[in-house]
């Protein structure tokens, strides 16, 4: 069930209970818990934090978790499942669930009260319950009740209609979990409810800010709703700087993740937003990087040493010379509007930054997850000085774009992505050294989109890693993904895996991510084409 009021129905709820949060690997769900851990540590709430990476680890921490547990909070996770069924929890116990991933489970939407969603997205068309529920057991009594050739006819008539409903049914269920998607960030609604309990700081906005910032940079959000997200957060910002001098600003800044901790060139090289219209795995591609250099009136030497020390009046007339160069050389808005963190003594700090040092943190090649997941969360600080925990995810996320660049420049000048019928695919070859680091759905993720967008982004694309010696993960973007990001993989890879008998984990929360047997991929994908053929 939906609840209506955010403050009553649910903040209110938990204040004086011990609560278990459960909050997903990703870039919005750890937002959100910095969000919630401020207004839990304003109002004395004792809670138990929990990162899950999957099903299995959502299971499982609830089993080792819940005793004298009555109110759990899930975090990006629990959403698309039907939760009750799969949790066993006593009656007692009331699961919050605030998920972005769409669609949401029909089960928790139908809940009698034991699951309750915390937000309802404006884009869900769910299914009225009458649609794809139905009393078998009165079906059942009529049935028993009625004798004689009416009652046969009767009979007869029941099941004629039963099985148009459920032909009506399996239609509608179809429409409604065929694509997934991303709702609103849930770091949005965690700040909505902290505007609602006048708890909303700085620490909060940039926590939302940078949520609303991940759901554009790995292109979860249509450009417009991610405008409405960011019109979101504004109305929700403090009209006062924080005692510290902390503030959130919404300015136009360039698409180039980490360049103030890079240099210009290498900043160019390895963003996902431009680096794949330069088309820098050609022979050419090196040549026409060093001409939107000149166009742009940046010296070589200037562009090739750390961005702090170029000098002034070249950073300062970098947008404008980056906005002025891009239709020469077709490259798609070197600029956008981003929150930007201002500090005192301390350098300006942009969203998209701390989105890819989280990821770097999350999907290190030697932190463990759980660790990276205290680190991501400390990395969200918005204290003047020096951030230890951002500085080792800005370094773990230029590893990352670095072995990234890597890979789709030898998936394409290998000639190593391959066309299957409507959906293009690469495989990240095991040994590599950028397999070591793109082995998780955050970075495979960037590496798919990238050499979608180098590939021209008109057909979907299907890549896959190892992630130890007998299994893989595969992941599918969607054609177009920059305009239209939902995505018919996860209901493809069901069947498909159906289709050719393949042992296909479905365990991760984001439905087009699965893990399978590598001996099985081939059959997979030939299953995958047939299907999608």
């Amino acid at each position: 069930m939906f609840i209506e009021d955010i403050k009553n129905d649910f903040y209110n709820i938990l204040l004086g209970n011990r609560v278990l949060l459960l909050v997903h690997y990703d870039v919005d769900a750890i937002c959100t818990c910095k969000i919630l851990q401020g207004l839990f540590k304003s109002d004395n709430v004792s809670y138990t934090l929990v990162p899950v990476g999957g099903i299995a680890e959502l299971k499982q921490a609830y089993e080792e978790n819940n005793e004298e547990i009555k109110y759990v909070v899930l975090v990006n996770c629990g959403g698309t499942i039907d939760l009750v069924d799969i949790l066993q929890p006593e009656e007692e116990v009331v699961f919050f669930v605030l998920d972005a991933h769409k669609p949401t489970d029909v089960c928790n939407v139908y809940s009698d009260g034991q699951v309750r969603l915390v937000y309802k997205d404006s884009e869900e068309n769910i299914p009225n319950f009458d649609d794809i529920f139905k009393d078998e057991e009165e079906d059942e009594e009529n049935e028993e009740s009625e004798s004689g050739r009416e009652g046969l006819e009767a009979m007869v008539e029941r099941r004629r209609e039963r099985r148009a409903w459920e032909e009506r049914r399996n239609t509608l269920m179809f429409n409604y979990t065929q694509f997934s998607y991303y709702g609103k960030p849930s770091a949005c609604i965690a700040l909505e409810l902290a505007w609602r309990v006048s708890r909303c700081g700085w620490g909060g906005v940039w926590a939302g800010s940078v949520a609303a910032a991940a759901g554009a940079a790995l292109c979860r959000r249509a450009p417009a709703q991610a405008l409405l997200d960011h019109h979101h957060l504004r109305e929700h910002t403090p009209q006062e700087h924080d005692k510290t001098g902390c503030h959130v600003t919404l300015e136009k800044d360039v698409c180039l993740p980490l360049y103030r901790r890079w240099s210009l060139e290498a900043a160019l090289c390895h963003a996902p937003a431009l680096a794949p219209s330069l088309r820098l795995h050609t022979r050419a591609g090196h040549a026409r990087l060093r001409q939107l250099l000149a166009d742009t009136g940046i010296p070589l030497q200037q562009a090739r040493q750390a961005y702090r020390s170029m000098d002034v009046e070249l950073r300062r007339s970098l947008l404008s010379a980056l906005e002025a160069a891009a239709p020469k050389h077709k490259l798609p808005a070197p600029t956008h509007t981003t929150f930007l963190l201002q500090r005192v003594h301390s350098p300006t700090l942009p969203a998209m930054d701390v989105v890819f040092a989280i990821m770097g943190l999350i999907e290190h090649e030697t932190i463990p997850k759980a660790e990276g997941f205290q680190h991501a969360l400390s990395a969200l600080d918005t204290q003047s000085g020096q951030n230890e925990s951002l500085s080792l995810g800005s370094a773990g996320a230029m590893a990352a774009l670095q072995a990234v660049a890597r890979l789709v420049h030898g998936t394409l000048s290998g000639r190593r992505l391959h066309l299957a019928g409507p959906f293009s695919y690469f495989i990240v070859q095991e040994g590599t050294p950028e397999s070591r680091i793109v082995r998780g759905p955050l970075w495979l993720g960037v590496a798919a989109r990238w050499t979608a967008a180098a590939a021209g982004a008109s057909r979907a694309v299907v890549a896959s890693a190892p992630i130890d010696d007998t299994t893989c993960l595969l992941l599918g973007i969607p054609p177009r993904y920059q305009h239209e990001p939902r995505n018919l993989f996860g209901a493809a890879f069901e069947q498909a895996a159906t289709k050719c008998g393949a042992s296909v984990s479905l365990d991760h929360v984001d439905s087009s991510v699965i893990t399978l047997p590598l001996a099985q991929r081939p059959q997979f994908l030939d299953a995958l084409t047939a299907l999608l053929a």
